[in-house]
């Protein structure tokens, strides 16, 4: 069953390889195997171009995910939402991640760039929601993220994404109230979004 599940996870996700990198991977292993029987070589190359175009739609077509155990220490932190919220009497109701759609995203510009086009579909960034319920204080909340693809080391190696930005909606006796707990505007300053080249 969860074979199953993984291989429709990447197929409701194969938009995202839709890019011009894929389609060229894909173009050069149908040559391969057209020349197949002349040489050994291009056995070899259809070989290596097979497995990594598979290993780039399995890579694109992925489900999203976050550092739980950082997003739970992050609100737990938070001055108000702790008074509500606690770690032992804390339970999840809802959970949901995906990737965005497009190029669009005004914040980053430096995926319209004619490279980063051809090897991207959309801009690796993903929207999310926790939605939170606490046993003891009643209250509800719906916490809101956005990531993006950060490299914080000298190998330009994107793991994990970062969130850029993280706001809570909180219900509590009949009142309601927004916490921003990360702004996009302030971590955007000194931050910059990695631009995936392969």
């Amino acid at each position: 069953m969860r074979a199953a599940d993984y291989v429709y996870q990447i197929y409701q996700r194969l938009h995202r390889s839709n890019d011009g990198w894929t389609r060229t991977l894909i173009g050069y292993t149908s040559f391969c195997f057209l020349m197949f029987n002349q040489a050994l070589i291009w056995k070899m190359h259809f070989v290596f171009f097979t497995l990594a175009t598979a290993a780039r739609i399995r890579d694109k077509g992925a489900e999203p995910s976050i550092d739980e155990v950082w997003m739970l220490d992050t609100i737990f932190k938070h001055e108000k939402i702790n008074k509500l919220f606690s770690p032992e009497t804390y339970h999840v109701l809802d959970f949901d991640q995906e990737w965005d759609q497009g190029r669009e995203n005004a914040y980053f510009p430096e995926y319209k760039t004619p490279v980063a086009k051809f090897f991207n579909s959309d801009a690796n960034t993903t929207t999310g929601r926790y939605k939170f319920g606490d046993l003891e204080s009643g209250a509800t909340m719906t916490l809101h993220f956005k990531t993006m693809p950060f490299s914080n080391n000298k190998y330009n190696f994107t793991e994990p994404f970062m969130v850029y930005d993280l706001w809570a909606e909180i219900n509590h006796n009949g009142k309601y109230s927004v916490e921003h707990l990360i702004k996009a505007e302030d971590t955007l300053k000194s931050k910059r979004i990695f631009v995936l080249w392969h």
